[in-house]
């Protein structure tokens, strides 16, 4: 009986070993084959310096970031005011006051008709890009935007992927933000009645003459160069989180699956899944902080802006033709763009949705 026990004992304490040299040689493989969260970061570069420049992104003084496998968090960090955070709060806080200057563009003699569905959108446009501006200093002050690349673990190979990638949604951001900036500069300085709102509470609250007509014009056009921009990058930063995310979900699944086996016996760490997709769920509630409000944004203003579209073009088809040719154009542009921000905010939450109930 005593040579059983002893057996047993040295065989359980056998297994044990093999079994713990089997999940250090699967945590190295898995670690060896997986990148840096910084790395991962530095790929998104030119993405983010372009939107350091329209006041979408500063970091903060210290890169502390909290790891969410460990049980012991860090201290706190005091937040300290650097030029980056300042810059950013200035361009804030004025994309909020060109939304309270839009309101004055209703009357009390407006009446229902084309004026009344353009001003709308003015209004619309001026809310959805200061709820964007808002949506991305909450992800740098909280430091959730950093924190989701610094968590990420991806393969080296997407690295490369990415920072492809990253310079490809660069070169279209900017691309669309000098076409949107030419859409509104022709009309303006053509004189054109209807884009004259977007000088309120000049010309329709208080008479301009002279060169002062051109100052305003030029300080309008530059308050629409920040205004583009947080409608377009924070788009494309989306759609990057969303696939980081999505990647780590699948590599998750992929390696589980492997792990399993073909004949159901589970080689590996249950310790070790359960912490990545702790992890990756903990990103998703990060990433959620910031993203819901571009996501309303984008929803509910986008929405109203197709509706206003829609309505005009088809009831009042004489006004909204504008008398020539460019305006037809514009409002096909318009329209392309409110259906591409509808359709990719849409299947970003399906994509995240998707991974997260099959993990």
């Amino acid at each position: 009986m005593e040579l059983d026990s002893h057996l047993a004992t040295c065989f359980t304490k056998r297994s044990n070993v093999v079994a713990s040299e089997e999940t250090k040689t699967s945590k190295t493989d898995v670690e060896q084959r997986m990148g840096d969260g910084d790395a991962l970061l530095k790929c998104f570069s030119p993405l983010l310096n372009s939107m350091r420049v329209f006041g979408l992104y500063f970091t903060q003084a210290s890169r502390r970031i909290h790891d969410v496998s460990s049980v012991t968090p860090y201290p706190a960090v005091p937040k300290k005011w650097n030029k980056g955070r300042i810059y950013a709060v200035i361009i804030l806080v004025i994309l909020w006051l060109n939304m309270a200057r839009m309101l004055g563009v209703f009357e009390q003699t407006d009446k229902f008709g084309y004026d009344l569905f353009l001003k709308l959108a003015l209004v619309s446009a001026a809310l959805c890009g200061a709820l964007l501006q808002t949506a991305c200093f909450v992800a740098c002050q909280t430091g959730n935007l950093d924190r989701v690349f610094f968590d990420a673990r991806l393969p080296k190979s997407d690295h490369v992927r990415y920072r492809r990638l990253a310079v490809i949604h660069t070169m279209a951001c900017w691309i669309l933000v000098v076409t949107e900036m030419l859409i509104i500069a022709v009309p303006l300085f053509l004189d054109n009645e209807y884009w004259n709102y977007s000088m309120t509470p000049f010309g329709n609250y208080f008479a301009v003459s002279g060169p002062l007509i051109l100052l305003l014009k030029l300080f309008v056009l530059t308050h629409y160069f920040f205004l583009y921009g947080a409608w377009i990058l924070p788009q494309s930063v989306n759609y990057m989180i969303t696939s980081v995310l999505y990647d780590q979900f699948r590599a998750l699944n992929k390696d589980f699956h492997r792990a399993v086996g073909c004949g159901g016996e589970f080689h590996g760490s249950i310790r070790e899944f359960r912490q990545r997709h702790q992890a990756l769920s903990h990103s998703v509630q990060n990433a959620d902080q910031f993203m819901m409000i571009s996501n309303v944004a984008g929803f509910c203003c986008h929405i109203l802006n197709l509706i206003v579209i829609f309505y005009s073009s088809v009831f009042f088809a004489d006004e909204s033709m504008g008398g020539n040719a460019f305006f037809p154009i514009v409002r096909v542009i318009w329209l392309v763009e409110i259906v591409s921000v509808l359709t990719l905010t849409g299947c970003q939450g399906i994509v995240i949705n998707h991974v997260v109930r099959i993990a």
